[in-house]
């Protein structure tokens, strides 16, 4: 069914901005972490009300896809803003921190949730064709919340209170449904009448969860080579090959086998995998950098990222209007991608005496290469499957992402831990790079970290020519001008 344009704005002006509250919960928390703890105590638990939301976010995506596949997109949508609002309501009433941290799980898997139905929903009122200049905005809505939430955060926690910060999602999250219901109401359901796959969901959580949870605990709670890090990665790897198995025996799976042997869908899985975990590698890890290595104010290191993060939300606009006017997607990330690998080889090749303001020229310029591919591959991924395998598809792109990013971060933040101990004085306690930032180093020791620093990027840097490689895999396929 085609929908007039007014319509149009309507479902995608609600549907980014249901996008923009799960995305802003990402971010908006950080800075107020330091009053909850005042107001909450049990320090020890205060990691876990950033992590557990990611954590569940995670595991949520693809089975929201396909679960907006079954029973309808506008369905779905209700019920992931209700579990995110319920869950925010949960999180402004808490009274301790546990309560906190499974509020913010309950709240992810809505937040998850919302987030691959709405990146669906536009593609169920956008032919392919004209999807890419759409797309952009997921890349503004992901910039501006981590933009704005930060900032957000600390206002709403010092004055009127950190329960604010959940609050406000109340409001906005209902007027966004509202405004956008109508259109949304109008859209078919086009899946089919399937049984839910239950024991699927549950293998998928559970394995999901239980390696995301040896990621983030890997080199802070427990050592990488410790017997309970090894055992949960190992549980949580066998339920995702028996996962795995079960999609391929089942006749409608979540994560459908087919997609993985399809000419664009699988070597996009892994393009996407590769590049977004690069991306956020970068984004987290060079704020340490520019601290240690070049004795940068907190305050002024999120200055120096910003250009960083426009200069990618830039391009990611400039390659939607490509596939807009050529038809095609695979020029933007081969033209961008050798772009972002060169600009990180020169600051890797220059990390020990390079200024903050050619490093953040640098990092501008990789912005720029990086773009391209985002919004690429979910045009090229959707634009390749049938219309009854949009929030599946849609879901699995966007668990490659998050998977993507929460391996390659484990992996780079371990090499360069491992490098800072063995190369810097002093460190052989060094847990986390997060306490590299609260200790007093020499002009010597912050050399050794900025030359960690540049280790890591060459790692990077063999990351993005692997993403370039898995691009250079996906078929060519001239986009869809209808909504067939």
């Amino acid at each position: 069914m085609q929908l007039a344009e007014p319509e149009v704005r309507a479902a995608i002006a609600g549907a980014m901005t249901m996008m923009f509250l799960a995305a802003l919960e990402t971010t908006i928390v950080s800075t107020a972490l330091p009053t909850i703890a005042a107001d909450l105590g049990d320090v020890h638990l205060l990691s876990w009300v950033v992590t557990s939301y990611l954590l569940t976010s995670t595991c949520s995506t693809p089975i929201a896809g396909k679960l907006g596949d079954l029973y309808g997109r506008r369905r779905m949508l209700h019920v992931a803003l209700a579990v995110f609002l319920v869950a925010s309501v949960l999180c402004a009433l808490s009274t301790t921190m546990l309560e906190l941290a499974l509020a913010r799980a309950l709240q992810g898997a809505g937040g998850g949730a919302l987030i691959t139905s709405a990146q669906t929903a536009v593609a169920d009122v956008v032919a392919p064709r004209e999807r890419g200049r759409y797309s952009v905005y997921l890349s503004i809505v992901w910039g501006a919340s981590s933009l704005i939430g930060p900032t957000l955060g600390g206002i709403l926690a010092q004055n009127p209170g950190w329960p604010w910060i959940f609050w406000l999602n109340l409001p906005i999250g209902v007027a966004a449904l509202l405004y956008s219901d109508r259109a949304l109401r109008r859209l078919p359901i086009h899946g089919r009448k399937a049984p839910l796959d239950l024991a699927g969901i549950l293998l998928l959580a559970a394995g999901t969860l239980l390696v995301l949870l040896a990621l983030s605990l890997g080199g802070t709670r427990f050592p990488w080579a410790s017997t309970e890090l090894i055992a949960g990665a190992a549980t949580g790897a066998a339920l995702l090959f028996v996962f795995g198995l079960r999609q391929i025996r089942i006749s409608d799976p979540i994560l459908p086998p087919r997609f993985f042997r399809d000419g664009v869908v699988g070597p996009t899985l892994a393009a996407i995998f590769l590049s977004f975990g690069a991306y956020l590698v970068v984004a987290v890890l060079s704020p340490i950098f520019f601290q240690v290595g070049l004795q940068i104010a907190p305050a002024t290191v999120g200055l120096l990222m910003m250009p960083m993060m426009v200069s990618s939300t830039y391009t990611a606009w400039v390659a939607g209007r490509y596939t807009k006017t050529h038809g095609g997607y695979r020029r933007p990330p081969f033209l961008g991608l050798p772009v972002a690998a060169a600009a990180l080889a020169l600051l890797a090749l220059f990390a020990e005496r390079v200024s903050a303001f050619e490093a953040t020229v640098l990092l501008t310029i990789f912005g720029f290469g990086i773009g391209p591919i985002f919004p690429v591959t979910m045009v090229a991924a959707q634009n390749a499957v049938e219309r009854r395998d949009l929030g599946a598809v849609t879901g699995a792109i966007g668990f490659a992402r998050a998977l993507g990013a929460a391996m390659l971060i484990a992996a780079a933040s371990a090499l360069m831990l491992a490098l800072i101990v063995a190369w810097v004085p002093d460190m052989t306690g060094l847990s986390s790079l997060d306490e590299l930032v609260r200790r007093p180093l020499s002009g010597p020791a912050r050399a050794e970290v900025a030359q960690a620093y540049g280790v890591m990027l060459w790692a990077i840097v063999g990351v993005l020519a692997a993403s370039l490689v898995a691009f250079a895999l996906v078929e060519a396929r001239p986009l869809k001008t209808t909504m067939d």
